[in-house]
């Protein structure tokens, strides 16, 4: 119960950062932005990238933390698995500049059977400037063959988020 009540104010909360365990800095590089310093559309899926890897090394740490020099990549392979993005949503809501510090804040939202939902919120200075939504389907790495997303991995994803992630399709 108390959880839940705590997953309800994080919800309602109109703190950008609210519910996510995973807050990553990133710097705008002048190369990002057009000729007026305005970041390009595409980056935003490209700092929704850096997101995932700066999360997936966190849920390392925390879900092997003997292991110091396991690296995000070879993370999911602990668990006989990889991912890969099968669908994107991006919701534009300001703009973000040339050499302005940017927060990229991430969660893992839901899971599906062969697939999970992440949330990424672009934020400067408290101010939301990018929702991005993303489905991410789990695969076989040998077969390169979508299967069923490891329990192992959910297990360690609800251990480490704030607000825990729903669950579909559960077989």
């Amino acid at each position: 119960m108390e959880r839940q009540a705590r997953e309800l104010s994080m919800m309602n909360n109109d703190d950008p950062r609210a519910g996510f365990r995973l807050i990553h800095p990133l710097r705008v590089r002048y190369n990002e932005a057009d000729m007026q310093g305005i970041v390009f559309n595409a980056n935003y899926l490209v700092y929704a990238d850096i997101g995932i890897t700066a999360y997936f090394r966190a849920l390392a740490e925390a879900t092997f933390p003997e292991e110091t020099s396991l690296h995000a990549a070879d993370f999911l392979g602990h668990f006989g698995g990889d991912c890969w993005v099968r669908h994107a949503d991006v919701d534009f809501r300001a703009p973000a500049h040339a050499d302005e510090m940017l927060d990229v804040a991430l969660r893992i939202t839901r899971f599906g059977r062969t697939s999970f939902s992440t949330l990424v919120h672009i934020i400067r200075d408290g101010t939301l400037l990018n929702a991005v939504k993303l489905t991410q389907v789990w695969f076989d790495r040998e077969t390169e063959k979508v299967s069923p997303v490891a329990e192992g991995f959910i297990e360690a994803v609800n251990a480490f988020e704030t607000i825990s992630p729903t669950r579909e399709g559960a077989a």
